[in-house]
């Protein structure tokens, strides 16, 4: 939104302006994009080009907070592109740019490169920001309301140690000072224990710093920030509690940073959705967009960022040159995907856990089952595991498909988000036994319903599918997917009703197919 900001601010903030787009743009996604269908403006404005973020943005503001998950370091770029274009001296911009690459990797946002490449990223836009924009924070990472907040805090620390280590072997000494500079946490509230967590926090910080680091890096008064009690609204009160110490601190964040500790919860937060007629108002004025621009201009600005990226240049000053010369946001981020790693599939990202074998008399009795149904198979139970839709954030089934996987099921995984054509296609190459969905949103079981009438039309036939629903679903849009699938509620559904509706399933198959 672009309404002054209800949330972290400094006193110098009162009127700060934050950018928080909608989830397509901050996925990286344009207007016209499939994948951005219903979802165009529904939870914040389409910022596709620089002439969007100029209409948004007033020609008097000076305090900026941007908060654009994957898009983050493309959005600051534009704001470079237009603050040169109306005479504005980024020097006079303040405000903080939302830069937690950890976190957004686990988000409805979620880049599609790797997490490694995305944490390369934001230490690119730190460095950058330092040079650029002195008095604007170019990490301003945000520790959530949760009912542990040290383990919140240790998730904050590893990402701001991660921005500082990409820095540093990337950058000198000096331009690694003046990156940790641009380093910003912010509490959830502004109690007593916040107060006295964030002073911890602040001296395990300076420890950190010189322990890995070196010395010389100047003690900070604003290192961190406090949401005000006005703005909380998050049952921060009710959680109040002992503050943890620097000593328990550091214990979390050697968890975290081993891979030992829960990773943080993926955001809960969902897209609303927007009318026909605004999304087709969109997708005609940015194909109004692309035919008004110097096409030469894009595509020269576009592989200059593309080399940038893929040997890995700072792409900061390329992407302001694709902001002056037209690049949508959608062209921006399929450059940097095109060049970067890609991100894994949630189940190859997550990894095999073999200790996770269920066990139990009930569950072993429903593996028994599992194994009746696999007899005559020529090869073991395959299950396709989509997750069509936008939202790419990891499932909340994904212990239930260690599960399955730990009872010889073999699993497929397309990746998230998943068009329904993309979907077809593994489906019709991977030849599986059922079908699983992993729907996170209504646009998502949409798209899942739109895989199954592709797969008929494809000739592929009946094929038994689940459909594990993690959104609030209307009655009749329930019972419209249980005619197509059957359906259960991943937060309730427990591993032995998993592994009894994948029997039944492959069961069903085997007496179709006969």
């Amino acid at each position: 939104m672009t309404d002054p900001r209800p949330t972290p601010i400094r006193p110098d903030e009162a009127m700060a302006v934050t950018l928080r787009p909608d989830l397509p743009t901050r996925a990286g996604i344009d207007a016209d994009h499939p994948l951005a269908r219903g979802l165009v403006g529904g939870d914040g404005p389409a910022i596709s080009h620089l002439g969007d973020l100029a209409a948004l943005l007033p020609e008097t503001a000076r305090v900026v907070e941007i908060d654009s998950d994957a898009t983050g370091p493309w959005l600051l770029a534009m704001l470079a592109a237009l603050a040169k274009r109306r005479g504005v001296p980024t020097t006079q911009l303040r405000g903080g740019l939302c830069n937690d690459p950890i976190a957004s990797a686990r988000g409805a946002a979620a880049p599609s490169w790797s997490a490694g490449a995305a944490v390369e990223l934001a230490a690119d836009t730190l460095s950058w920001s330092r040079r650029v924009f002195p008095d604007l924070f170019g990490a301003r990472i945000r520790i959530p309301a949760t009912d542990d907040l040290t383990e919140a805090m240790a998730a904050a620390l590893r990402s701001a140690l991660a921005l500082l280590a990409a820095t540093a072997r990337r950058d000198k000494a000096p331009h690694l000072r003046a990156a940790a500079e641009g380093v910003e946490f912010v509490m959830p509230g502004d109690t007593a224990r916040h107060r006295a967590a964030g002073s911890a926090l602040a001296a395990l910080w300076r420890e950190l710093l010189e322990e890995r680091h070196g010395p010389d890096f100047a003690r900070r008064d604003d290192l961190v920030l406090y949401l005000p009690a006005p703005l909380q609204g998050n049952g921060c009160e009710a959680r109040d509690g002992t503050a943890p110490s620097t000593k328990t601190l550091r214990a979390a964040l050697e968890r975290a940073e081993t891979a030992k500790a829960p990773a943080p919860a993926a955001s809960s937060e969902s897209a609303d959705a927007t009318g026909e007629a605004d999304a087709t108002s969109r997708v005609e004025e940015l194909a109004r967009w692309r035919r008004d621009r110097d096409g030469n201009a894009v595509q020269k600005s576009l592989l200059a960022l593309r080399e940038a990226a893929k040997r890995g240049i700072n792409v900061m000053g390329p992407s302001v040159a694709c902001a002056k010369a037209g690049v949508t946001t959608g062209e921006w981020a399929a450059a940097m995907a095109a060049a970067l790693p890609a991100a894994q599939p949630h189940l190859a990202a997550a990894g095999p856990e073999p200790d996770t074998a269920p066990q139990g008399a009930e569950v072993l009795a429903v593996r028994e089952r599992l194994a009746r149904a696999a007899r005559g198979l020529a090869r073991p139970i395959t299950l396709l595991v989509a997750q069509p839709g936008l939202d790419a954030r990891p499932s909340p089934a994904l212990p239930l498909m260690h599960a399955a996987r730990a009872c010889g099921i073999d699993l497929r995984d397309p990746g998230p988000r998943g068009l329904p054509s993309r979907i077809v296609e593994a489906v019709l190459n991977e030849r599986p036994h059922a079908l699983c969905f992993c729907l996170v949103s209504r646009q998502s079981a949409e798209m899942a319903l739109d895989v199954m009438d592709e797969l008929h039309e494809a000739g592929f036939g009946s094929i038994p599918a689940l459909g594990l629903v993690d959104f609030e679903i209307a009655p009749a849009f329930n019972q419209e997917l249980q005619a197509r699938m059957m359906l259960r509620n991943t937060r309730d559904i427990l591993v032995s009703d998993f592994l009894n509706d994948l029997a039944t399933l492959v069961t069903l198959r085997k007496k179709v197919s006969e």
